[in-house]
């Protein structure tokens, strides 16, 4: 059927839809908050020096996701250690995440609404 020979095509070039996305877990600030306590996380804030200056979340490790060496340096993190990433909506940390688990990281935890929830 055409429908279907789409679908393999499209899973050949690309794996299966939504692969990363399942091992990533977005987690409202309460949920995110608790998690990274218990599970003795690496809080990653990956949007810029700039932002990052100005206010965040506290003990948060910066990892701009527009830096060339972004992967590179996620590599070089404890991946026996689950992933806590944020930025400021929720959109570059949706992308980043996909990094993370690309790198070797099986658990990672995006924080739903970003650092402006985080805030609120």
């Amino acid at each position: 059927m055409k429908g279907e020979s789409g679908m393999h095509i499209f899973k050949s070039l690309f794996g299966k839809p939504g692969a990363a996305d399942e091992k990533v877990k977005v987690l409202k600030k309460t949920d995110y908050i608790k998690h990274l306590k218990e599970l003795n996380g690496i809080l990653i804030d990956v949007r810029t020096p700039k932002e990052y200056i100005e206010d965040h979340i506290e003990n948060a490790r910066n990892i701009n996701w527009y830096d060339p060496k972004f992967k590179e340096k996620i590599r070089r993190l404890d991946k026996t250690r689950p992933a806590f990433i944020y930025c400021r909506s929720g959109a570059r940390s949706a992308r980043a995440a996909k990094s993370f688990i690309k790198a070797g990281f099986s658990k990672v935890y995006d924080l739903k609404g970003g650092f402006l929830a985080f805030q609120n």
